[in-house]
């Protein structure tokens, strides 16, 4: 006899919150037997309250000791939600995707039984690893001139988009560098927190012109890692 039963998906940043509505939300894809062909596939985005971003309440998720194994409040919190018809206990594979970096996903294999739905407190939860981190001076295409001193800045977030500030996320706790290359020498510069949340930055006198690529790491002491592709710019006399 087929039952049909009730899953939703919510998907967490590592250290962070759920993923929402700054980030993009997440893509959850659910696949059965046939690993090619998803039996389920949307955005964690339903359920979003008003004036909130689906990523769930600070204090509730941050502040609060959870014990092993306790679900981590959702109150607030986006999922994706679907129905599935089962006939028999089953193995399912969740897969979620950051949509703000789709090289980050997370998968899990969940054993569904028919007519008991993994929704609420039950929900299935993702937990998708890594740093949002982006090159955000100097720009492609800016003016650099040889033998000044040029400054270099970073943003880097949690994967949930949340900022850098000192609160729950002290600037302490990562430590960002940029690379600077011409090709032939590689130039590491370790960057500092600037105040203002999730931006870092150093200096580099940058010393023949030339195309230099910059490319920003960043790590945090939990394990989350961070990087962007090397940017080109062009420096002149």
């Amino acid at each position: 006899m087929t039952a049909t039963t009730q899953i939703s998906v919510r998907v967490l940043a590592l250290g962070g919150k759920f993923i929402g509505q700054h980030v993009g939300f997440a893509q959850v894809d659910v696949y059965g037997t046939d690993p090619d062909t998803p039996l389920a596939s949307g955005l964690a985005n339903q359920g979003l309250v008003e004036n909130t971003d689906g990523s769930g309440v600070t204090a509730l998720i941050m502040g609060q000791p959870y014990p092993w194994g306790y679900p981590v409040r959702a109150d607030e919190a986006t999922a994706f939600t679907f129905e599935v018809p089962l006939t028999e206990p089953t193995v399912l594979t969740f897969v979620a995707t950051s949509v703000a970096d789709t090289r980050i996903s997370a998968s899990c294999d969940r054993l569904v039984l028919p007519n008991v739905p993994l929704t609420g407190a039950m929900a299935v939860v993702l937990v998708l690893q890594g740093l949002l981190t982006a090159l955000t001076e100097p720009a492609t295409g800016g003016s650099i001139v040889a033998g000044t001193s040029t400054t270099i800045t970073a943003q880097v977030r949690m994967m949930c988009g949340c900022l850098i500030d000192n609160l729950f996320w002290p600037a302490g706790n990562f430590n960002v560098q940029a690379t600077i290359s011409n090709g032939a020498e590689v130039q590491t510069l370790t960057m500092s927190y600037t105040g203002v949340p999730s931006m870092f930055s150093t200096s580099y006198i940058f010393p023949n012109p030339g195309n230099y690529e910059v490319s920003i790491v960043a790590t945090e002491m939990n394990g989350n890692l961070g990087s962007t592709a090397p940017v080109t710019v062009e420096v002149t006399t």
